[in-house]
């Protein structure tokens, strides 16, 4: 532990400064979007209860808070997350004229990737950083380079300078955990104390290539080098900011409208609550006791009768509590919610447009609505290339991509991150495949008959767990043979044990030549060379196995013979054994004979 640097403090302290307005804002909006009205920032347990509310805290005669939610904030943003969880994207990394090494360099990392972004549900985190985004504006993730971890991080937590962020480059950040359990302090040494929280901070400088740890209530403060020209956050925007880092999120867009609904709320429940249903008119002097007519939800008013008033001595009248423009006005504010959104009410509930009969019509309809939210898709495709983009450039270069294994070459990160010249990072659908395997096996047997992929790569594209053990021959094949082309590149092995399918392997050689061709790089003609030679030995093998099978079919042919003529009881004639003999000969010559030029 090192001597506090009060500058750095001074710095980190001065970065939070600027976000004193903002922490309202965030708080005002998780209260609109809980809607829970006395739920704060500050405190992370779950004694805060988001939504639970004790029957009589409030006095009835003081209570003029809305018992109905009619939340259209909560509404939009619900529907906006589940459509932008939809889309499962992944980075999808490709070489630009590479070589065979930064083929499998590629390879290992798209590996590596997508098993990453599967086993920490990468999906699930951007889905909750982009609510993040439209409740605060702004949805943030961090990437851990000690855990090699993805991790959504609370907006109001994290504080970068505005005016560098208006020129476009940010060079410190910024981020203040409070409440932060000891039992998660990454510290060898913890100080016993009564209190089970600190208040950790991290702080990143660009320009002197450090970042620093301070935790006040230790008095802890530690400092180590951040060699990387990149911060380890990803911004996720509902709307772009014009200047510095704060923009209007949904719930600042339906502020106005959500409080007006809110106020006609009270009062529909109000007029409800002390309206009766239905009001007795008795008049004075009537032999009808008052006291008789109970009901909880009537009035009795008593009125001095005329002489001239017949009828019955007691009457009743039921009107409405309210005009029906009230409800009218509800459902006005929400339809104009939805279009300011840009949302139609039947996407929210879940319900097919009126006049919309066909698939087609439908698929259109959808379409249309979802180029309203191509901005925001755009967003959250960005996020995911960006994630891999900031991995490959903290991590730490000497370890390997993938782990250590005999039968794959050990490419470590800084290999991907010499070759980010001759790499691309894209993104692409997570699976482009149907998940039903009935379906999956028709698209690729589709794609077989289209000349896209080789037969035997459809048992290894289908890849499911249930069906391993079915397709693991077929598995183990392509594998096996994608080994032998692996070891022949990197180590100038061309022995090809006798176990390899042979016709399998002359496919994948070709394929592997028309990739390295197709690069149109100089120096793949050297491994195009190594597989040359390594597909005339396939042939060899191919042609002397071939040559071995017919040997041993004149064999068994003439061992046939011998034993019918042996057999007393046969009726073979000599002339027709002798021709069978003579022709067994021809072809043992012949095949002699094609291997003579060769020898010369």
């Amino acid at each position: 532990m090192k001597k506090i640097d009060y500058n750095v403090v001074q710095r980190m302290t001065r970065l939070s400064d600027f976000y004193g307005t903002y922490r309202s804002k965030c708080r005002r909006n998780l209260r609109l979007y809980e809607y829970s009205p006395t739920i704060s920032l500050d405190n992370l347990t779950d004694d805060q209860v988001v939504g639970y509310y004790q029957q009589g805290f409030f006095d009835v005669e003081e209570d003029t808070t809305s018992s109905i939610q009619e939340n259209v904030i909560r509404e939009c943003i619900d529907y906006l997350t589940s459509k932008i969880a939809s889309h499962k994207i992944r980075p999808f990394i490709n070489t630009v004229n590479g070589t065979f090494r930064e083929m499998q360099v590629a390879k290992q990392a798209q590996d590596y990737f997508d098993s990453v972004y599967d086993e920490q549900n990468v999906n699930k985190i951007v889905s909750n950083a982009w609510r993040d985004a439209c409740v605060f504006d702004k949805g943030i993730i961090y990437i851990d380079r000690d855990n090699k971890s993805i991790n959504r991080v609370l907006p109001w937590q994290v504080f970068i300078d505005p005016r560098e962020a208006s020129y476009g480059r940010i060079t410190q950040i910024a981020w203040k955990q409070e409440q932060y359990p000891k039992s998660l302090l990454p510290l060898k040494s913890k100080d016993e104390q009564d209190s089970e929280t600190v208040t950790y901070w991290q702080y990143w400088d660009l320009n002197k290539k450090k970042k620093y740890y301070y935790i006040p209530e230790l008095q802890y403060y530690e400092e180590e080098k951040w060699e990387c020209n990149c911060i380890p956050f990803v911004y996720l925007n509902y709307s772009s900011p014009v200047k510095a880092t704060s923009s209007q999120s949904i719930v600042d867009l339906l502020y106005g409208i959500q409080m007006e609904i809110d106020a006609i709320m009270v009062k529909i429940k109000d007029a409800s609550q002390l309206v009766p249903i239905q009001t007795f008119f008795v008049p004075e002097g009537s032999t009808i006791k008052v006291d008789k007519l109970s009901n909880r939800t009537g009035e009795i008013i008593t009125y001095t009768a005329t002489p001239n008033m017949t009828g019955s001595p007691v009457t009743s009248s039921t009107t409405p509590f309210m005009d029906p423009q009230w409800i009218q006005t509800v459902e006005t504010l929400k339809q104009h919610a939805y279009q300011s959104i840009g949302i139609s009410p039947e996407a929210i509930q879940s319900r097919k447009q009126a006049g919309l009969n066909s698939g087609v019509a439908l698929s259109t309809m959808e379409d249309i609505q979802s180029e309203r939210f191509q901005t925001q898709l755009n967003t959250i495709i960005r996020a995911y290339v960006d994630i891999a983009r900031i991995m490959i450039q903290i991590f730490d270069a000497e370890e390997d991509i993938l782990p250590p294994n005999r039968f794959r070459s050990t490419i470590h990160w800084s290999d991907i991150v010499d070759m980010r010249d001759m790499m691309t990072i894209q993104f692409s659908a997570a699976d482009s495949l149907s998940k039903d395997p009935s379906t999956k096996l028709q698209q690729l047997q589709a794609l077989y008959a289209a000349g896209l992929i080789p037969q035997s790569r459809i048992a290894q594209l289908l890849d499911l767990p249930d069906l391993q053990l079915g397709y693991s021959i077929s598995n183990n094949s392509i594998n096996a043979v994608l080994s032998v082309i692996d070891d022949c590149l990197e180590n100038d092995n061309f022995d090809i044990p006798d176990y390899i399918p042979n016709q399998m392997l002359l496919e994948e050689i070709m394929n592997t030549c028309l990739s390295l061709k197709s690069a149109n790089n100089p120096e793949n003609d050297a491994d195009i060379q190594k597989l040359m030679k390594l597909y005339q030995a396939a042939q060899m093998k191919n042609i002397d196995a071939q040559t071995s099978a017919e040997l041993a079919a004149s064999n068994q042919l003439a061992m046939e013979v011998n034993e019918d003529l042996s057999n007393p009881n046969g009726q073979i004639n000599s002339q027709i054994n002798t021709a069978v003999q003579s022709a067994a000969q021809g072809e043992i010559n012949d095949s002699e004979n094609q291997t003579v030029p060769q020898q010369q």
